[in-house]
């Protein structure tokens, strides 16, 4: 009798750890799905924050830092992928945060004429996004968004970037660009008043979504390309 019960006892605690570890996968597994549509979603307020990318007005001049609420700020982010990767795994180890992870200001975009325009704060980046007369994504929500198309074109280092007064900023590599805030900067403090959008420096390469490079010789064509990632 007591040899029945002590074996009914082993097989039940058995069943209860299998039931135990079931749960724990089960757990795990939601909370990737979790982290992962989460992500998606982010990337996706990211882009529609300035009507960035394949299906609006600007493209995003990669690398990017991305803020989160406890005040850290993620490595230099050089592409949407990536993007999506640092959001995930941010999101896995912070599951019960309500406030999401924010792009760092300034970072700039990139019109289809070629010119290089700086957002420095919230309220640039409205102006800029109502300034675009596109409806990001025909009005579509995130759901999906990790499937459709993100990137148009992204300048490929080495590039140019002219000022109104024709001085040349050189980006050698993803470091350069705060130079180029750094000299926006400098070139607004000394011409107060002045509306102006430093421009790429043509011909230049740029990388498509798909990983191929294609040279650019004129603002022309640049628009042409933009036009077509519709």
């Amino acid at each position: 009798m007591n040899t029945n019960f002590l074996k009914f006892q082993w097989l039940f605690i058995l069943l209860m750890g299998l039931f135990v570890v079931s749960c724990s996968k089960n757990d795990d597994s939601a909370a990737a799905l979790e982290a992962e549509s989460y992500a998606e979603e982010t990337v996706f307020r990211t882009q529609e924050g300035a009507n960035l990318g394949r299906f609006g007005c600007y493209e995003l001049v990669f690398p990017i830092t991305m803020n989160f609420p406890d005040g850290s700020a993620s490595d230099l982010i050089d592409s949407y992928e990536a993007l999506k990767t640092v959001i995930k795994t941010w999101r896995e180890n912070n599951p019960k945060v309500k406030t999401r992870p924010s792009i760092a200001f300034p970072y700039s975009v990139v019109n289809e004429t070629g010119e290089v325009i700086m957002i420095e704060d919230l309220a640039a980046q409205r102006e800029l996004r109502i300034a675009c007369a596109k409806n990001f994504l025909g009005n579509h929500g995130p759901q999906g968004h990790n499937d459709r198309p993100k990137l148009c074109f992204k300048p490929a280092f080495p590039y140019s970037v002219s000022l109104p007064d024709g001085t040349i900023i050189a980006l050698n590599s993803k470091e350069d660009l705060k130079t180029l805030h750094d000299a926006v900067k400098a070139y607004k403090k000394a011409h107060p008043g002045e509306k102006f959008r430093p421009v790429l420096v043509f011909p230049i390469n740029v990388t498509l979504e798909d990983g191929t490079s294609v040279t650019l010789n004129s603002a022309e064509e640049l628009k042409a390309l933009k036009e077509s990632c519709k």
